[in-house]
């Protein structure tokens, strides 16, 4: 672009100086040539009334004698014709070729002079064939004295004047070309700077600044370019504070985003979305039919995309639970926003069992404790039937208790109002004391207890109330599904983190695969029968989950039907 500019600034430079030298040239053998041919005139005036006097003194001379004498004097040609156009003298010619030369009345001066007494005409001679200017007059005889002047001498004249003018205006030419190189090299290189910083902005380097020093025209365009540069970094970098806050405000919601086109194509997903639909990573242009196999899911996504309006709708996916809401883009395309509700489902669900639990877990007691309290306002009840009666109020009685502790420990645990104050506990001393409890029970059906720890993890760092209570549930647990004969046994070990594993094993009955994922709910029983009349409440491994989540840890089972269950809880280092 800019040798292409060069180019032309220095033709035109050069066009320029050279049409005007020509037309200075051509203006100057115009001009001088008219004033030579004025000069000449004025002299040819003089010289012709010099003639004039000479011709009318001499009056018995021959014509052509005397054309020869005004010619040598004068220095001119000199002719006398006659008014009927016969040449009688020309100092021009040979005396002999006079009588021959041609009849001149036709001649303009000629005509000039015989019909207004003087006249100048300036045209080609055919008598010597060149280019002359006339004067003629006419005389007192009556004949026409004619002067002539070869012009060949001023067009001479002109020559030399063309010929400097040549010489002056090569030097002008070449002077021009001197400086139209230089000053299109200095303006070419100005504006390639100019251009090579326009297309460093271009190609994304906003910090390539011109920087010019002067104060031109071109300065001023290259401090607009410096400008503009600067402008346009201070607004991409408004721009990319604003993306990074958005894709920071995106990418921290609790809620799923996913954008496509027009086309289904996928636009744009945020984490949460990406692990909801189980999306690769760094996906983008990727149709969405081809990630999401849901007609449900793809329906809200088409819907939107043709600018429809999307209620909200609760999608099924992979066994999930989505709420998932759409809405239409300015420009075509879609945002889908979707909210897994899937644990929210489960906690309704699991607070209907729970509410429904509790009911059935307070009724039963309740309607003993009624029933029996009616029977025993009858006076006539015999003694033993009321002492059973009364007995079975008491043992209702404590169990609503025993109930009503445990929901009270397990919302304080749930509700934060319970924090495990941490200390180093010696593990053994801890089972033997919770196992002191359940030790006259079990000597009389035979139960053995067992307890075999690690040295290396004899001791663990947790609140010793909790680990009491976690493991007298255990133990509760064990020993009322554990048969006459059978083993309850304590195991810890260091794991390779450093945590510590405890295990609860005995030999009891076990438990249906299909319910060891549920053991730990609150109220859930494998056999609701056998635990109430044993006296469970339903909650004791409800409480055991969270007292060892409180300490950080994590708590699973293992059990085969009739080879007996192992909980297993982990408390961290």
């Amino acid at each position: 672009m800019t040798s292409r500019f060069s180019h032309r600034l220095f033709l035109s430079h050069i066009l320029l100086v050279a049409v005007i030298v020509l037309a200075m040239i051509a203006t100057t053998d115009r001009v001088l040539r008219s004033s030579f041919l004025d000069t000449a005139r004025e002299e040819l005036e003089r010289q012709i009334a010099l003639g004039s006097a000479l011709y009318e003194g001499s009056v018995e001379i021959d014509p052509d004698l005397l054309a020869r004498e005004i010619g040598a004097l004068t220095g001119y040609r000199v002719s006398i014709i006659s008014p009927d156009g016969t040449v009688l003298g020309d100092s021009g010619v040979e005396p002999e070729e006079v009588a021959g030369l041609d009849d001149h009345s036709q001649r303009p001066e000629v005509q000039g002079a015989l019909a207004e007494g003087a006249a100048f005409t300036l045209r080609m001679s055919t008598s010597v064939d060149m280019e002359l200017l006339y004067a003629a007059t006419i005389t007192e005889r009556g004949e026409v004295l004619r002067f002539a002047v070869p012009i060949d001498q001023i067009d001479a004249r002109v020559a030399r004047v063309r010929g400097w003018l040549l010489r002056i205006g090569g030097g002008a030419v070449v002077l021009a070309l001197l400086l139209a190189v230089l000053l299109s090299h200095a303006l070419s290189r100005r504006l390639g700077r100019m251009a090579e910083i326009a297309r460093t902005i271009a190609a994304g380097n906003l910090s390539a600044r011109v920087e010019p020093e002067g104060r031109d025209e071109l300065d001023d365009l290259g401090h607009a370019l410096d400008t503009l540069a600067e402008e346009l970094q201070r607004r991409l970098d408004e721009l990319e504070v604003e993306r990074e806050e958005m894709t920071t405000l995106i990418d921290s919601m609790a809620e799923g985003i996913l954008a496509v086109d027009s086309d289904g194509t996928i636009l744009r997903t945020n984490p949460v979305a990406r692990a909801i639909l189980d999306l690769p990573d760094h996906l983008r242009s990727a149709p969405l039919q081809t990630v999401v196999r849901r007609a449900p899911f793809l329906q809200l996504a088409r819907k939107a995309a043709r600018g429809q309006a999307v209620e909200p709708a609760e999608v099924s996916y992979d066994g999930k639970h989505l709420l998932v809401t759409a809405e239409p883009l300015p420009r075509g395309g879609a945002v889908l926003v979707f909210l897994d509700i899937t644990e929210l489902r489960r906690l309704e669900g699991v607070r209907k069992d729970f509410v429904a639990n509790v009911s059935h877990e307070l009724k039963t007691p309740l309607t003993v404790i009624r029933g029996h309290g009616e029977t025993l306002l009858d006076e006539d009840l015999p003694d033993d039937v009321r002492r059973k009666f009364t007995e079975s109020v008491q043992k209702n009685a404590q169990r609503l208790q025993d109930i009503l502790e445990d929901l009270l420990d397990l919302s304080r645990i749930e509700s934060g109002g319970w924090r495990p104050e941490r200390a180093p506990v010696d593990l053994g001393d801890v089972a033997r004391e919770a196992w002191q409890t359940f030790a006259s029970r079990a000597e009389d059906r035979g139960v053995r207890f067992e307890l075999h720890l690690d040295p290396d993890a004899g001791e663990v760092f947790a609140d010793r109330g909790g680990l009491y209570q976690v493991l007298s549930n255990l133990f509760g647990n064990a020993l009322r599904y554990t048969p006459s004969g059978g083993r309850i046994e304590v195991r810890s070990r260091r794991m390779e983190d450093g945590a510590i594993a405890v295990e609860v094993s005995d030999t009891g009955s076990g438990i249906p695969s299909a319910h060891l994922g549920r053991i730990f709910e609150r109220f859930y029983r494998v056999d609701p029968a056998r635990s109430r009349a044993d006296g469970g409440t339903g909650l004791g491994l409800s409480i055991v989950r969270h007292l060892v989540e409180a300490h950080g840890g994590r708590v699973d089972a293992e059990s085969e039907l009739d080879q007996g269950t192992t909980i297993r809880f982990t408390l961290p280092r």
